[in-house]
């Protein structure tokens, strides 16, 4: 990422509110054991926070892939930029985010709005600050499952679908991720010893948009 680029130390939402930094972990539970990780929130109390729902996200990185390097690197700050709604339809007008995600030393926080042109975004692509022009590169679509448990949202997304996008801004499948990924979000303020021991697993790094990536220009989804 350009050396200038600065992090502001907060957001405002546009209704005004400060956007809090929070703590993000992904977890490595092996696909097999799914149902012992069911157990296990049933066990310690947890339970669902909302029905499951398909989250389908575009996301956007200059002719360089600046933005993907940057996450392989795990440097910091980063930035990713996507479309995202809740369906496996289209992205359309009116039920379509444009989120931005800053990873920072501080931490990680997430803007959205639904006040830009959608079809001038996948179109000619988004005029980033940092990162230039920014043309829609991969789509990827997946079920989330919503938890609490132990005061903290644990997510499971499985059945994670890659697709290219190539110049004419037609998707092109790809494949199915055989992993799912299983998250927990906090707030800041939560200890991080706290969280290692109420969720004993594993943590691994996993990037959708890298993952995207890596198969669409390697081949190997277990990359």
């Amino acid at each position: 990422m350009p050396t200038n680029y600065k992090v502001p130390t907060k957001i405002l939402f546009n209704r005004g509110d400060e956007l809090s930094f929070r703590k993000e972990e992904k977890l490595k539970v092996d696909k097999n054991k799914l149902i012992d990780l069911l157990d296990w929130i049933n066990i310690n109390k947890g339970y669902k926070l909302y029905e499951n729902r398909v989250i389908s996200s575009t996301y956007f990185d200059n002719k360089d892939f600046r933005m993907f390097k940057d996450s392989e690197e795990g440097c910091v700050p980063r930035k990713k930029i996507r479309l995202r709604s809740y369906s496996k339809d289209k992205h359309s007008v009116g039920n379509t985010l444009l989120e931005i995600k800053i990873s920072s030393v501080e931490g990680r926080y997430k803007t959205s709005s639904k006040l830009f042109n959608l079809n001038k975004a996948l179109s000619i692509g988004i005029l980033d600050s940092d990162y230039g022009i920014c043309m829609p590169k991969v789509r990827v679509t997946y079920t989330r499952e919503y938890f609490s448990i132990h005061n903290v949202r644990l997510t499971i997304d499985q059945d994670i679908k890659y697709e290219k996008i190539n110049s004419d801004g037609q998707n092109i499948y790809l494949n199915t991720d055989p992993n799912i990924i299983v998250e927990i979000k906090a707030d800041m303020g939560v200890p991080i010893e706290y969280l290692f021991k109420m969720f004993p697993f594993e943590r691994v790094r996993f990037s959708k948009y890298s993952r995207a990536i890596n198969y669409s220009l390697i081949g190997d989804v277990n990359a």
